[in-house]
């Protein structure tokens, strides 16, 4: 991957993002590459010599390496960045565990608030879940698991306003610990479409939708329609509103969504992806 350096930033920080030291060992897939629609990672290893990212995409990078390395230092006598290895078939799977403490399995994030208060990304339970199997083929136990959030743009005058809102940019996110077979049939799944000849296209939810359905109503308070990304939300938000004896009412519609992952690229793949420009996926 090229690194372009389109808005001046200095030399520095520009070195500091090449020069990126991450390392999967001697293994097949990593945790996170399993994670990965595998359209992504395929496109990623067919074309890596021809993309190209700026340096303000690669920051955010920069700053969760640096709050890494400094947490590291301060395990309070758990085990920190330790890298473990599995076998899947005759595959080898590793993943770098952040913190594993007299059981609890910790991860830290540094994100933004507004996908804190989205509450628990699927990935990040996925994840969770095979550094649990990943520790229990090296015949380690985990009691339970956790998402640390660091919210790298909370604003404490917004935490006074809603309680909606993060009461601090440390945030803990329990994380639902799966039964041992969920585990062990997830990462088998996981491998196998990685490892399929065919590439299968991203589902809607890896392409990250938004605002696939939508409320219109009677309600003159309702200016526009307003999108919501899944009917649940929509459903939830409608709740209590509706008003007959005032002839208020809503309606759920399903429309066309933003599939914001594609249109931002955010997989560095989207000018190679045969999904994104229309053609067929193989």
């Amino acid at each position: 991957m090229n690194i372009t350096n389109m808005h001046g930033a200095p030399e520095s920080i520009l070195q500091a993002v090449t020069a990126d030291p991450y390392t999967k060992g001697e293994a097949d897939f990593s945790v996170t590459e399993l994670i990965k629609p595998p359209q992504i990672n395929r496109l990623w290893a067919e074309h890596e010599n021809k993309i190209s990212m700026d340096v303000r995409d690669e920051f955010w990078k920069l700053l969760g390496r640096g709050v890494h390395n400094v947490l590291e230092q301060y395990s309070d006598g758990g085990v920190s960045e330790e890298r473990h290895f599995a076998k899947v078939g005759d595959l080898t799977v590793s993943g770098a565990i952040d913190l594993v403490d007299n059981g609890v399995v910790t991860d830290y994030k540094v994100t933004s608030t507004y996908s804190v208060m989205k509450g628990l990304k699927p990935e990040w339970e996925q994840q969770l879940n095979m550094y649990s199997w990943l520790l229990r083929q090296n015949d380690i136990s985990s009691s339970s698991l956790r998402i640390v959030a660091l919210c790298r743009d909370w604003i404490r005058s917004r935490s006074d306003r809603s309680q909606k809102y993060p009461a601090s940019p440390i945030v803990i996110l329990p994380v639902p610990k799966w039964p041992d077979e969920q585990q062990d049939q997830y990462i088998e799944e996981r491998v196998r479409v990685h490892m399929d000849e065919s590439t299968i296209p991203c589902t809607s939810e890896e392409r990250w939708a938004r605002g696939r359905y939508m409320v219109t109503g009677t309600d003159v308070k309702l200016k526009k329609p307003k999108l919501f990304d899944t009917l649940m939300e929509a459903s939830v938000w409608t709740q209590g509103k509706e008003n007959p004896a005032k002839g208020i009412a809503y309606q759920i519609t399903e429309t066309t969504p933003t599939y914001v992952r594609c249109e931002g690229n955010w997989c560095g793949v989207r000018d190679f992806c045969p999904q994104y420009q229309g053609g067929e996926v193989g």
